[in-house]
């Protein structure tokens, strides 16, 4: 693929989600909120996640913090139970058949390895995950509306493990080895959970 194909044009059949309603519970404060390279961290998500998609939407439980995004918002119909939860309530809020969803404590975002995951043909999946040696990558990835019936059923049993939902799910795993040709690293996956992280 041209690398000009993967740039300037926003993305129109996807819709940029930001998953913001984590506790921080090792960060000790809300770790979106913290301040690198001078503004907030989820600033720089929604900043990027902006760039490329035409729509874009932030999960939260604490609408109010984030007023300052100016995105649209929703929350969680399943209280406490986790990303998983976030993801059922993007996926009932979004207009377009497919979420991209990233957690908001991932400063390093691939622009070229989102647009390339996106130009996958969806058609047979019911998601498409980054799926490392070390394992997958499920907060930053693909899910279709068509999986809300299999991630509804999981949340009434409270069971939130992502990883159970794949295993019910059709899966397009985004090879290691795909990956590093478009980033040379995975340095894009690294997320902040300690004040020493940042």
């Amino acid at each position: 693929m041209e690398r000009s194909e993967m740039t300037d044009h926003p993305i129109h059949n996807i819709t940029g989600v930001i998953l913001a309603g984590g506790r921080s519970s090792r960060f000790g404060s809300n770790k979106a909120l913290a301040m690198v390279d001078g503004k907030p961290l989820v600033q720089h998500v929604a900043d990027l996640m902006s760039s490329l998609f035409a729509e874009c939407l932030l999960v939260t439980n604490t609408p109010e913090e984030y007023k300052f995004l100016s995105l649209p918002m929703t929350s969680d119909r399943y209280q406490g139970m986790g990303p998983l939860a976030g993801i059922h309530a993007a996926l009932l809020q979004i207009s377009t058949p497919r979420a991209f969803v990233v957690a908001c404590d991932m400063p390093n975002l691939s622009q070229e390895l989102i647009r390339y995951i996106c130009k996958i043909n969806e058609q047979e999946y019911d998601a498409i995950i980054p799926w490392l040696k070390k394992g997958q990558e499920p907060l930053f990835g693909i899910y279709h509306k068509k999986s809300l019936t299999v991630i509804d059923s999981y949340l009434q049993q409270k069971d939130c493990q992502i990883i159970r939902v794949l295993a019910d799910l059709e899966v397009r795993r985004v090879s290691e080895q795909e990956i590093l040709s478009i980033t040379n690293d995975l340095a894009c996956f690294k997320n902040i959970n300690r004040p020493a992280d940042i």
